[in-house]
């Protein structure tokens, strides 16, 4: 399982995540301000993109916490 996270972990970095989860986060504040109201697919690409971003954010938290508790002992 720790190989599989790490795997995905090191191929997008930490900074690009918090990128990649940005555009849904202004379309959800667009739509709120605004009368403007998104398509399924702009909601389908946006969900696609914020759900990779935070897949590998966790990613990188899990893999830096076990290299973290490694280090302990």
């Amino acid at each position: 399982m720790l190989a599989f996270l790490v795997f995905f972990a090191w191929r997008v970095s930490p900074w690009a995540c918090l990128v990649l989860m940005i555009p849904l986060v202004l379309d959800g504040f667009r739509q709120k301000l605004t009368a403007y109201e998104s398509t399924n697919r702009r909601r389908l690409v946006t969900g696609v993109l914020f759900g990779y971003g935070l897949y590998t954010l966790f990613a990188h938290s899990t893999v830096w916490a076990f290299q973290f508790g490694y280090n302990l002992l």
